[in-house]
């Protein structure tokens, strides 16, 4: 729409337009007829940098809420991680040093991960996320590896050990697409 009889600023470059005019005769911007095209060059700046301004804050704030969501994930991640190196150090330091039966020592260290996993699902449940997944799984190898170590005849243990495998495994899978699909889709 041409600016109506005043003339007015160019709202992108401030040039003072000529009435009737309908594209800026410095820059070719298009002329709009609003309350800012009537703004004089110092205002028409000032009003741009707001906007600008406003923008910034706004991508500030959201990429600190993207960092407070992914910076506790990641670091409970690694916590997780190290966790799990670090038992399975001591168990093997254990198991070396006779303070583990050689034969079921991996009973001992899965168990030790299905308790940290458990850990990591009530930790994601408390900040109300989706935690089933790490609990359910740490559930099974921790009955795994408790069967074996309490069981006098652990052959049973060690031969449903495949199936203990493919069964988390399998709840990683759902969780994993159950995850996926509570997770609205980023907007453009």
């Amino acid at each position: 729409m041409p600016m109506p009889d005043g003339g007015g600023f160019c709202h992108k470059c401030g040039t003072q337009l000529t009435a009737g005019a309908s594209f800026c005769a410095r820059c070719g911007a298009p002329v709009f007829s609003s309350a800012t095209s009537t703004l004089g060059p110092q205002q028409t700046q000032v009003r741009r940098g707001e906007k600008a301004e406003k923008h910034e804050k706004n991508e500030k704030h959201e990429k600190h809420e993207k960092g407070e969501k992914s910076g506790w994930r990641g670091m409970l991640g690694a916590i997780v991680a190290g966790l799990i190196l670090m038992w399975l150090g001591i168990t093997f330091f254990l198991e070396q040093n006779g303070y583990l039966p050689h034969d079921i020592w991996w009973a001992y260290f899965i168990s030790g991960v299905g308790i940290v996993l458990i850990l990591e699902g009530l930790t994601f449940y408390s900040k109300g996320h989706y935690g089933l997944g790490p609990i359910i799984g740490g559930a099974l190898l921790l009955f795994g590896g408790l069967s074996a170590i309490t069981t006098d005849n652990y052959r049973i243990a060690s031969q449903l050990w495949p199936l203990v495998i493919v069964v988390v495994g399998a709840l990683v899978i759902v969780a994993g697409i159950t995850f996926r699909g509570r997770v609205p889709a980023p907007s453009v």
